[in-house]
């Protein structure tokens, strides 16, 4: 099976917006932070069967930042889970291209921000 470029391009430059946003200063993020990221995130995943269930923890994830005050630990929750399947995914890609790198950071930073939201 070819690998379409458009569908990796998006992939791509979709990690690079969700790291530049992990990547700051998750103290001062406000409930809206990232909403469009994950409204980006969640169309991508629901095309592919293994990251159905990612896309899931993505609407949950989106829920609590629209209630207005999230809960910290249950963004921590989810936060965790999503890191561990990322990295699950990232495992089923091989070696080959960077995509493979780029989610092992990608669930290395939801890792670090589930530490974070767990300490509030």
């Amino acid at each position: 099976m070819t690998e379409n470029p458009n569908i990796h391009a998006e992939a791509t430059d979709l990690l690079d917006s969700t790291m530049s946003v992990l990547e700051g200063d998750i103290s001062g993020m406000t409930p809206q932070t990232g909403k469009g990221i994950i409204d980006q995130w969640i169309e991508q995943l629901r095309h592919a069967d293994n990251t159905v269930e990612l896309a899931e923890l993505l609407e949950q994830l989106k829920n609590q930042l629209e209630g207005g005050q999230p809960d910290p630990q249950a963004l921590s929750n989810l936060l965790q889970t999503m890191s561990e399947q990322a990295r699950e995914i990232g495992t089923t890609l091989g070696a080959e291209g960077d995509l493979a790198t780029r989610i092992e950071g990608l669930s290395a930073a939801l890792r670090t921000a589930s530490g974070e939201f767990g300490k509030k």
